[in-house]
């Protein structure tokens, strides 16, 4: 019976070790016409949502040869970094694994800030960035974001998302408000008093100065608030 010594073994696996590597990309390679296919799937714009798809890698090529179809899972949400394309050949279909980068313009943060930060304009800055796994809207105008309130701390570069940060109260618990009340065709304004803080789009309860009622109304710029009747706009 042979015994191996350890130097034996050693060089063995070393030996090994090249034919297991070789073997194992011969499972994930493709052939040139399936990557060319793929090639121009993304050359000739791969879009989602303001953001287009830059190929990183192939995780695992199909078991095929020759062109193939692609196109993304109806599916897909919020940017994925990977996820699994759909590759096509007659009646056969595959997943196939893939990582890539989602590119858009977007604004980024210039500095670090600590959560609860006010934005001014020279905090930011427009980048194209990959945005690849946020989660939320992000903005192409530093304009919109002006006045907004972080929830979070932001790093360098870090993609201001929707998420992130908070529109400013356009009415503050207390304010004086006037209501637009609408009835039918008819436009009736009155002065009220706002019981909480609430930005636009918010429906708050305000007292009626003059009747003291309370009643429901939403708001919709700084001091102005809304009530709808008889299926009057709102």
């Amino acid at each position: 019976m042979r015994h191996f010594t350890p130097h034996s073994a050693l060089l063995l696996i070393a030996l090994l070790l090249p034919t297991l590597a070789l073997s194992e990309q011969a499972d994930t390679t493709a052939d040139v016409t399936m990557q060319q296919s793929l090639t121009r799937f993304f050359k000739h714009g791969v879009t989602l949502r303001g953001a287009t798809a830059e190929l990183v890698n192939v995780r695992h090529w199909p078991d095929a040869s020759g062109s193939l179809r692609w196109s993304l899972p109806a599916s897909l949400r919020n940017h994925p970094g990977r996820f699994s394309l759909i590759a096509e050949q007659g009646n056969r279909r595959w997943y196939v694994p893939v990582q890539v980068r989602w590119m858009a313009t977007a604004i980024v943060m210039r500095q670090n800030i600590s959560a609860r930060s006010l934005l001014t304009r020279d905090m930011m800055t427009n980048r194209r960035t990959d945005i690849a796994g946020h989660h939320g809207a992000w903005w192409q105008n530093s304009s919109t974001l002006v006045g907004m309130r972080t929830t979070r701390p932001l790093a360098a570069g870090d993609v201001i998302l929707s998420s992130y940060v908070k529109q400013p109260p356009l009415v503050k618990r207390g304010d004086l408000v006037s209501i637009l009340l609408d009835v039918g065709g008819l436009h009736i304004r009155a002065e009220g008093k706002a019981m909480r803080s609430a930005g636009k789009g918010e429906s708050i309860p305000v007292r009626n100065m003059r009747s003291h009622e309370m009643i429901q109304a939403v708001v919709e710029q700084t001091g102005l608030v809304r009530v709808s009747l008889n299926g009057g706009p709102g």
